[in-house]
């Protein structure tokens, strides 16, 4: 296999996957760049939007745009720092409500794709943990910039 093959198959699975996963999003309104915010403040808790955009890889005004629709909705709990010019995020209870019923059916189809390929637990632990090593590096680079 060459080198590019292996970069061309991981790209190759975002249009599928969005195209698969969009109605669960369609439920709620929620665009994919507004899901993987919801799910990244689920994770951590009084996050900042500088926070969200490291670990995101989106440039600032991206996540502010896409905060401020998020809030717009209800779904966001903003609350003053120590320092003045930070503002902690945290989900509502309505958007906690939303962000569990959308992870719960993502799961579940998630669960079912992988279910239909009969990948043995351990291969899918490795291929999870190479896929992890390949963000951190990548994330390493684009933060050398």
């Amino acid at each position: 296999m060459h080198t590019s093959d292996f970069f061309d198959h991981f790209t190759q699975l975002y249009r599928p996957y969005i195209k698969i996963t969009q109605p669960l999003l369609d439920e709620y309104k929620v665009h994919p760049a507004q899901w993987l915010i919801i799910k990244d403040i689920a994770k951590h808790p009084q996050t900042t939007l500088v926070q969200i955009s490291k670990r995101r890889s989106i440039e600032k005004p991206t996540t502010r745009k896409i905060l401020k629709a998020i809030d717009k909705r209800g779904w966001l709990k903003i609350t003053q720092g120590e320092d003045k010019r930070e503002k902690l995020l945290d989900l509502t209870n309505t958007g906690k409500y939303v962000h569990y019923n959308l992870k719960k059916n993502i799961e579940q189809l998630q669960y079912d794709i992988l279910k239909t390929l009969d990948i043995p637990q351990d291969q899918l632990e490795q291929t999870n943990r190479i896929l992890e090593r390949l963000y951190h590096q990548l994330h390493s680079l684009e933060s050398d910039d």
